[in-house]
């Protein structure tokens, strides 16, 4: 129930900070962190400059991931079925969305915003401006974390053990790309993605299209 806070010139924990229960995603905005704590359905707040948690938020049930679109903070409820938009100006949810069922990764393309959606097998495009669904696209089976490479999006697919490659600019899937089993997590390094396999105790690297 803590965020740990590691100094990457060291590469040594420097600090250690107590959030909710069972903290799972993180996200900065340029100022602040956010934790989802999803045994509390909240967000911890935390200030960086001080390493102390600065609010607490009330989100939906069992929140997993976030992220911020430049303008707000995203977060996925998987228990209730949609996402909290909170402001972090005010620190206030300003907008619930309903997506598809047990949503847990999100991603921002720069234009819009990505949801996975575990429960349905598809991913809810979210337009920001106006907080609308406005695209459903079907993937694997289980899909679970989701990252934008500058160009496309790669969901990672937890029961089908494999990627889903998404143009952001039609919102269709070009490539299924198999991998370990189990894969959970995704990143982008600037160079290529990387994919956490849980089931095989792997790492999967792809190099982008």
């Amino acid at each position: 129930n803590n965020v740990s806070v590691i100094d990457p010139a060291t590469g040594t924990v420097i600090d250690t900070i107590s959030v909710g229960l069972n903290p799972t995603g993180v996200a900065f905005d340029g100022t602040n962190i956010y934790v989802t704590n999803q045994g509390g359905s909240d967000v911890s707040v935390i200030d960086p400059a001080t390493n102390t948690v600065i609010d607490t938020i009330t989100v939906g049930t069992l929140p997993i991931a976030v992220a911020f679109d430049g303008a707000n903070v995203y977060v996925t409820n998987s228990f209730s079925n949609n996402v909290s938009v909170i402001d972090p100006a005010t620190g206030t949810v300003i907008d619930t969305i309903s997506v598809g069922t047990t949503p847990y990764g999100v991603a921002f393309d720069g234009t819009n915003i990505y949801v996975t959606n575990y429960g349905s097998n598809n991913v809810s495009v979210i337009d920001p401006a106006t907080g609308t669904v406005i695209d459903t696209i079907t993937v694997g089976s289980g899909p679970w974390g989701v990252a934008f490479d500058g160009t496309i999006i790669y969901v990672v697919n937890w029961v089908g053990g494999n990627v889903s490659v998404i143009d952001p600019a039609t919102n269709t899937v070009i490539d299924t790309i198999t991998v370990g089993s189990s894969p959970r997590a995704v990143a982008f390094d600037g160079t290529n993605i990387y994919v956490a396999n849980e089931g095989s105790g792997t790492v999967s690297k792809l190099i982008p299209r």
